[in-house]
């Protein structure tokens, strides 16, 4: 077997993550200071603010956080405004998969790739922690269940009840599989578009099975995980009771309070919010030299005695092994953070000797971490929505990169528009910083409502605390990786 082209292949993919940025960094940056110095600052901010809680807010919070009702123009509140919104969404999703089916195979230059997993699936995030639960209302498959439902009367209120034991486990299933593919699928225009329409059949029989009521709760994991980041949102959509025209209000409230005082339904959900975490830092693990070479270099001399050789000699013949291995590290990923999570919820329990049974902690606690999920998130992938999805625009000129200039702004090729890395790195050390401090918060004030005396409170929040200095250090850590080629 000739060795060398699979050595020279392995050795250049073994450089990836030292010269390669991650999620649209185009170029290497060099930190103005080592990153452990970040990490220190970060961790003594975060543990500063414990103490500042600790010390001075030492009572259960007796006022609804504030909140203030805003009147919107009489145009904005007609229905047929949010008709518009709702065809005019899912048309985009038919533009996306007709483009996709039948247009240019160029991952840049067709409609679909970047509409969805850019636009779609991280802005409509990041919508949802700005504006509220905005999907619920404009869901692409919800209005086309609606409208199947007034051809064929009944369609939505299903033919079977919703199985309680379900919960969120489908929810679950469908997010992990939609991970998996953006990680491994390899995912082109013509490909993207099949899973979309899989994706739309799954929905439609799901609806015609349990209703449309109780999938769209529990089972679009699109609409879970909207759903889970808009409780973190500075807005809110609501309906007064009073009001007859059932019109749509939003609310002003301060950022995080929709999480206070509340608790996670059930373990399928707190799985799923940990699998929002899990698979952002899985992502940004994967990508960094620790990870390539613990497989490939065998630190641990495991695999070299298996085949005979060192795992970086084998890379053609290995690469599906290493696949698989990834793909079950993802997979395992939430159950990783949920040990963590609740052996730190033992320990405080344990120094408070409370007699609240450990699932019932882990229920209660489980919001906490929203806010760290959401920068982890934002941090790994915010860039690419400066980067290609700022090209929406132009690609809506030409979507099946025909040579088409619809609108005047068409584009022939990629065209990188990138940030200053300076800028992006410390916004994302401030968010990383700021999520951890929320976390802190809410989790000190979910202890002041469970705990007898504001010392327990404070004791079983030690561990919390020091859970919150791990994901803290290490959310840096995978960051600063990429940067220090």
């Amino acid at each position: 077997m000739n060795r060398l082209p699979a050595l020279i292949l392995a050795v250049s993919l073994s450089l990836v993550p030292q010269t390669l940025l991650a999620h649209s960094f185009g170029e290497p940056y060099k930190l103005p200071m080592p990153y452990w110095m970040y990490i220190y600052g970060a961790l003594a901010a975060l543990i500063l603010s414990f103490l500042v809680l600790a010390c001075f807010y030492q009572s259960e919070p007796q006022a609804t956080p504030w909140r203030k009702v805003i009147q919107l123009p009489r145009w904005l509140r007609h229905r047929a405004v949010t008709l518009a919104l709702k065809l005019s969404l899912l048309m985009l999703f038919v533009l996306a998969v007709t483009t996709g089916l039948v247009g240019n195979q160029d991952s840049y230059r067709n409609f679909n790739m970047t509409f969805f997993w850019i636009v779609f699936a991280l802005g409509g995030c990041y919508l949802s922690a700005l504006i509220g639960d905005w999907y619920r209302y404009l869901s692409p498959w919800r209005t086309l269940s609606d409208g199947i439902n007034i051809l064929a009367k009944g369609f939505n209120q299903g033919r079977l009840r919703y199985p309680r034991r379900l919960a969120y486990w489908p929810a679950l299933v469908l997010y992990m599989t939609f991970i998996s593919l953006e990680l491994f699928g390899e995912t082109r225009p013509f490909s993207l578009s099949i899973i979309l329409l899989a994706y739309t059949l799954i929905n439609l029989l799901a609806v015609w099975l349990v209703g449309a009521q109780a999938w769209f709760r529990y089972g679009e994991f699109f609409a879970v995980m909207f759903r889970l980041t808009a409780m973190m949102s500075p807005l809110t959509f609501s309906r007064r009771p009073e009001d007859q025209s059932r019109r749509i209000h939003i609310v002003l409230r301060a950022p995080f309070s929709g999480l206070i005082d509340q608790r996670v339904e059930h373990p399928s959900l707190l799985v799923f919010l940990l699998f929002m975490l899990s698979s952002t830092a899985f992502d940004g693990l994967r990508e960094t030299s620790l990870w390539f070479g613990l497989f490939w270099k065998d630190p641990l001399n495991i695999l070299t005695p298996l085949i005979g050789e060192p795992p970086i000699y084998a890379y053609v013949w290995l690469r599906p092994w290493y696949l698989f291995y990834e793909f079950i590290t993802l997979l395992l990923s939430p159950l990783i953070y949920l040990g963590l999570f609740v052996g730190f919820l033992w320990l405080g329990k344990l120094l408070t000797r409370s007699a609240i049974p450990l699932g019932q902690l882990a229920m209660q606690f489980g919001y906490s971490l929203l806010p760290i999920a959401l920068v982890y998130h934002i941090t790994h992938y915010y860039t690419l929505l400066l980067s290609q999805g700022i090209k929406i625009r132009a690609l809506a000129s030409d979507p099946f990169a025909w040579g088409w200039n619809l609108f005047g702004n068409a584009i022939t090729g990629r065209i990188p528009i990138l940030p200053d890395m300076g800028a992006v790195w410390n916004s994302q050390v401030w968010l990383i910083l700021l999520g951890h401090i929320a976390s802190v918060y809410l989790a000190h004030v979910e202890a002041l409502r469970r705990f007898p005396s504001a010392r327990q409170a404070a004791l079983s929040q030690l561990p919390m605390l020091m859970l919150m200095v791990i994901f803290t250090a290490a959310g840096l850590w995978i960051l600063a990786q990429p940067l220090q080629g």
